[in-house]
């Protein structure tokens, strides 16, 4: 079994924080979505990966080629984005054997990858694929699994309407092949958007009178569409993953940790800081005096919390300070942002309705009731700025003082 990444994307609806860095290589919970997928990748037993790039492709082969997995790894130019399908496609000349495909922007664990490893090596000489499904709150925005048992029938791309009573999963974004399929590949047909989709594929095999397997996730699936989708994934993966907390950096005689903190080599926590986990600290940050640290936060490397702060389910990226005074909650900070004294970022509107974004020249339901800030990269805020819920700010931003 080999592997394909489609990691060439532009990103476009999760700017500012892709205004520097190709989105699959934002951080959740200290790791990239990408390390995480090749990490699990490499759990399964699968050596050989295929990394289809194009957009900030040198940020993507510098960052994977840093993780020292235990992978045999080669990156494939896609060149002009034409649908997943085409991706695929040019990643095939590559692949000798049996191949995974998977979108670059999701998070699936690594327990369901292997849920649907095991059901496509069980398969039958009828079936051709694996599709992993998910459960959502609301499916009509993805491509709906029309299915019999755990046989597809058909995948439905947003649909107008559902039969009623019938919750169906959605397509999340990972494909076990056989060999075979490659030529169906090949002879891929454009959708009426003018792009090369896996969905053609997949009906194809129907058509020919093959069987693709449905394999449920269990666990929660993650599309990291929108950056509120990174404080929800976050907020998980910082839950699932403290039992493996350490306290491996300085903290210091007055501090208080409560609940599951991980303080990386290198981080210091002063005398003062009030901190209720889980909450992350990676290498080099800087917290405290006399801060109060909440739950759901990660704090980047280098990133710097100083006296009289509160930070609150919130991401900081790597050099991003707030030196005193502020109050952060339910955002994301891009990289080297600073915060001038009395900054305050405000998070719920006054009627509780939830809170609108705009993305792409659209004014979107978040569908939280809490959301703060979205930071692109170096923005730097004077005194006493106030910023309020579902701001966006792009990089280089400087708001003056007041």
């Amino acid at each position: 079994m080999e592997a394909i990444l489609l990691a060439a994307g532009l990103g476009t609806r999760l700017s500012p924080l892709t205004d520097n860095r190709p989105k699959p290589l934002l951080e959740v919970a200290g790791r990239s979505i990408l390390e995480r997928t090749l990490s699990a990748l490499s759990d399964l037993g699968i050596k050989r990966v295929v990394i289809i790039v194009h957009t900030k492709k040198d940020a993507v082969i510098e960052h994977v080629l840093s993780l020292n997995l235990n992978l045999e790894i080669s990156f494939v130019d896609q060149g002009k984005p034409k649908g997943t399908g085409h991706a695929t496609m040019v990643g095939l000349a590559e692949v000798k054997d049996d191949f995974v495909v998977i979108n670059a922007d999701i998070l699936v664990s690594k327990e369901s990858l292997e849920n649907a490893l095991n059901s496509f090596k069980e398969r039958d000489t009828e079936t051709s694929a694996v599709i992993i499904g998910a459960e959502v709150e609301n499916p009509m925005p993805y491509g709906v699994l029309m299915q019999e048992k755990d046989t597809l029938k058909q995948l439905v791309e947003k649909p107008s309407s559902l039969p009623d009573g019938i919750k169906p999963l959605v397509n999340a974004g990972v494909y076990f092949f056989a060999k075979e399929t490659k030529e169906f590949f090949s002879a891929i047909e454009k959708s009426p958007k003018g792009e090369y989709e896996i969905v053609w594929v997949l009906n194809k095999i129907l058509s020919e009178g093959k069987q693709i397997r449905v394999s449920r996730m269990e666990e929660r699936w993650f599309d990291i569409g929108y950056p509120w989708h990174l404080l929800e994934a976050n907020t998980h993966y910082l839950e699932k993953e403290s039992g493996s907390f350490e306290i491996l950096g300085e903290v210091e005689e007055g501090a208080r940790l409560l609940g599951s903190v991980h303080v990386a080599k290198g981080a210091r926590v002063r005398s003062g800081a009030y901190i209720e986990g889980p909450v992350y600290i990676d290498e080099k940050a800087d917290v405290g005096p006399n801060c109060y640290i909440r739950s759901g936060t990660y704090l980047g490397k280098a990133t710097r919390v100083g006296n009289a702060c509160e930070i609150k389910n919130s991401i900081f990226y790597h050099g991003t300070h707030a030196g005193h005074l502020s109050y952060v909650g339910d955002s994301i900070l891009g990289v080297k942002c600073n915060l001038g004294a009395g900054t305050l970022t405000a998070n719920l509107r006054h009627d509780g309705k939830n809170i609108k974004v705009s993305v792409k020249e659209e004014r979107l339901s978040s569908g939280r009731r809490k959301l703060g800030v979205i930071m692109g990269d170096g923005v730097k805020t004077g005194i006493n700025v106030s910023l309020l819920p579902g701001l966006k700010l792009s990089s280089n931003t400087m708001i003056s003082a007041g």
